[in-house]
């Protein structure tokens, strides 16, 4: 297999305020950030060699990576966009390489595209699923042999409307289906060529992918099958959805730390749990959940996290070092690291980290407020 390099160079303004703590390919997922769920599904796939190109808090993914013994080659590097990050890795990948976006969470079987991008002689096979809305995506049409006529990155509305007419005559899959960029490529020599002698290509999807297609590079498209799962872990809303479904068992090869004591209850055995925990739920290492507690359902609480007597934890993601006291309450919440919430009702929020909410506070039900 070739090297693999993982894009984690990236402000992840989209999920503020959580990137302000820790790098988006380091948001907890189940006791591991999602970095190293991604780098687990590729080493299965038997991509042994995998280059981590970071930027943005880029000391925190080193030291984790370090920490962990994951054996990742991390690379902090001044990048500019994400074509930047391979461009300046270029001197140890060799003649191809694998590239994944680090922030999305997918089992599309990788080790397959790279061997019909073989077989094809492709210069550039991106990976494609189909989706219900594609507009906050990268919008392909592809022909019945799978090659890319057309690639758009994020188009208006309008746009699909007019280019789904121009290409019905093709006939391709995109014809009847929304495929879109799912953010994994294999880029070949030619390609990487290209990369090499154009800096002012910046970004996959806005500039290298197009203009290969216009030039007539072979760009080729690879379906993911039916059922496989992809998110793209860009927004809180997102994030949320991906850590219920991760929960609930919904992401095939993708598993939380921990054991599984019974469908969609996950405890650490190091965690303390004497409360109540309805499923899907996720209690970490070190957590604490005291007689009377309620945690569940669709609850994650990472390390170390207390949940005190009397106090209900629901819908909501809690970060490591967390303490929920006595009779608080959280619902549809995110609650940064090394927060203390005391006797408080927080609905419909994020608390920033290392908060301390007290009985005078309350949180109201806006969206996503930041405490």
């Amino acid at each position: 297999m070739p090297p693999l390099v993982i894009l984690a160079g990236g402000l992840g303004t989209r999920l503020r305020p959580l990137t302000e703590v820790i790098p988006k390919p380091m948001i907890p997922l189940g006791g591991k950030p999602l970095l190293e769920h991604l780098a687990t599904w590729f080493r299965g796939l038997g991509f042994n060699k995998i280059y981590v190109a970071a930027n943005y808090k880029g000391v925190i993914i080193r030291d984790y990576v370090a920490e962990k013994g994951l054996g990742l080659e991390v690379r902090i590097l001044d990048s500019k966009d994400t074509i930047d990050g391979v461009r300046l890795l270029a001197g140890e990948l060799g003649g191809e390489v694998v590239v994944s976006m680090g922030d999305i969470i997918t089992n599309i079987d990788v080790a397959r595209q790279y061997d019909e991008h073989r077989k094809r002689g492709a210069d550039a096979t991106i990976s494609l699923v189909s989706v219900d809305n594609p507009l906050q995506f990268g919008l392909v049409m592809v022909d019945e042999s799978g090659r890319i006529l057309l690639f758009t990155e994020k188009p208006i509305s309008l746009e699909v409307y007019l280019l789904s007419l121009a290409f019905h005559k093709t006939k391709g899959v995109s014809a009847y289906s929304n495929l879109v960029n799912a953010g994994v490529y294999v880029i070949g020599e030619r390609a990487l060529e290209l990369i090499a002698s154009n800096p002012s290509l910046l970004d996959f999807g806005r500039h290298l992918f197009p203009l290969m297609v216009e030039e007539g590079y072979m760009v080729y498209g690879y379906v993911a099958s039916p059922g496989v799962y992809w998110e793209d872990v860009g927004t809180i809303e997102r994030y949320r959805k991906v850590m219920w479904d991760l929960l609930s068992g919904y992401i095939p090869g993708y598993r939380v730390e921990g054991l599984t004591i019974s469908s969609g209850v996950h405890v650490h055995k190091e965690a303390e749990v004497k409360g109540l925990l309805l499923p899907p739920v996720y209690v970490g290492r070190g957590a604490v959940v005291e007689e009377g507690a309620v945690v569940g359902p669709y609850a994650s609480l990472e390390g170390d996290v207390v949940v005190k007597q009397g106090a209900r934890v629901e819908y909501s993601i809690v970060w490591w070092g967390s303490f929920i006291g006595e009779n608080s309450y959280v619902r549809e919440s995110i609650v940064l690291n090394n927060t203390r919430i005391q006797g408080v009702k927080v609905v419909g929020s994020v608390v920033g980290a290392g908060n301390v909410l007290g009985e005078d506070a309350y949180s109201t039900t806006i969206p996503n407020k930041v405490v």
